[in-house]
């Protein structure tokens, strides 16, 4: 009998439902949910996205769903609704980010975990981050050669980087077959990169004198330059480099982003670095480095950071103290050169 009553009420709210009024507030209702959502997801989309990631955001979206429902049963159904449409949007969104790189079959997985252990025994591979880099035919290449496939034009960069090594004298060709067993291409290009000043600028930034006093790094009026001129100490120009764009430098959630670290002299308990780091548009960085120039128009170089890695935003940079143009390797990713063919030549 209850539940009789319970279907009555139901059905009659759904006749006042379609009353003009409550047509009107309820896409007075949706615009300001929706509105809602655009500022959230514009000014803090962090926090929108630990709403409907954690336990404790999750569970004060049904909290509000229940409120709402006590109020209105129709809004609070509409409004769970709207929830769980956004939910899962995100839901397929995290899982097509983490899904990002190529695709092994589990039996060429499998195989190559099992060659690794035999050639690399002391080497540990995860063969998710792996995939972001190798396709399905190299894998396949390396189970069957037990090295991964590199083109004439690696090769060839990989020499001349060993050749430019004052610390390694070793032949060039043992060289490459013992590395091949452990680097596929993309990854040993991404460390190559790394090598050179292009890569060094964004991992470990550019030193650049802006020409403005700093009174925490200047010595105080009266002492002179000899500590300076003699190297005795040494003064911190502000530098620019990539950085996670977040408040927390320890996360690294953050999108990678240009930053200016400004040193602001030691602290007094334990004299540890102070620095102060603010976020530089990358359209700035040929008024701001001397030497910088973009080649294609302003893009933000830090993308070559990612991973997977985007090489979309060539640049050249001259500075002192290493040699003009762009570093082989940087031409290679960038797309400037010849390159060889697709196929890989095999050995």
């Amino acid at each position: 009998m209850k539940l009789n009553i319970n279907f009555n009420k139901i059905s009659e709210k759904i006749k006042q439902f379609g009353s003009k009024n409550d047509n009107e507030l309820l896409i007075i209702g949706l615009m300001a949910i929706l509105m809602a959502v655009w500022i959230v997801l514009y000014l803090i989309p962090n926090i929108f996205v630990d709403l409907f990631n954690t336990i404790l955001g999750k569970a004060i979206l049904i909290l509000f769903v229940i409120l709402v429902s006590f109020k209105n049963l129709y809004y609070g159904m509409i409004l769970l609704f709207v929830f769980i449409v956004i939910y899962r949007i995100l839901t397929l969104s995290l899982y097509s980010n983490k899904k990002e790189g190529f695709t092994w079959n589990q039996r060429s997985t499998n195989k190559f975990l099992e060659i690794q252990k035999l050639i690399n025994p002391e080497i540990v591979f995860d063969a998710q981050e792996i995939k972001k880099q190798a396709t399905q035919e190299e894998v396949d290449y390396f189970n069957q050669h037990g090295h991964w496939p590199w083109s004439d034009e690696v090769k060839k960069l990989y020499k001349e980087s060993l050749d430019s090594n004052p610390y390694v004298r070793t032949s060039s060709e043992d060289a490459i077959k013992t590395i091949s067993t452990i680097y596929n291409e993309k990854a040993i290009l991404q460390m190559l990169s790394w090598q050179v000043k292009e890569g060094q600028f964004l991992l470990n930034g550019v030193s650049i004198n802006t020409g403005k006093n700093n009174p925490y790094e200047d010595l105080p009026s009266g002492w002179g330059n000899y500590a300076f001129n003699s190297k005795q100490i040494s003064k911190n120009n502000n530098v620019i480099k990539c950085g996670y764009n977040n408040n927390n430098n320890n996360n690294k959630s953050g999108e990678l982003s240009l930053q200016e670290i400004e040193y602001r002299g030691n602290d007094g308990i334990v004299y540890n670095h102070v620095k102060k780091i603010t976020q530089v548009d990358y359209k700035n960085l040929e008024k701001l480095i001397p030497g910088f120039s973009f080649l294609k128009g302003p893009c933000n170089p830090c993308e070559a950071l990612n991973n997977p890695p985007n090489y979309n935003c060539p640049f050249e940079l001259n500075i002192r103290g290493t040699e003009k143009g762009i570093s082989p390797v940087w031409q290679y990713l960038w797309n400037l050169v010849s390159t060889p063919a697709s196929t890989h030549k095999k050995n």
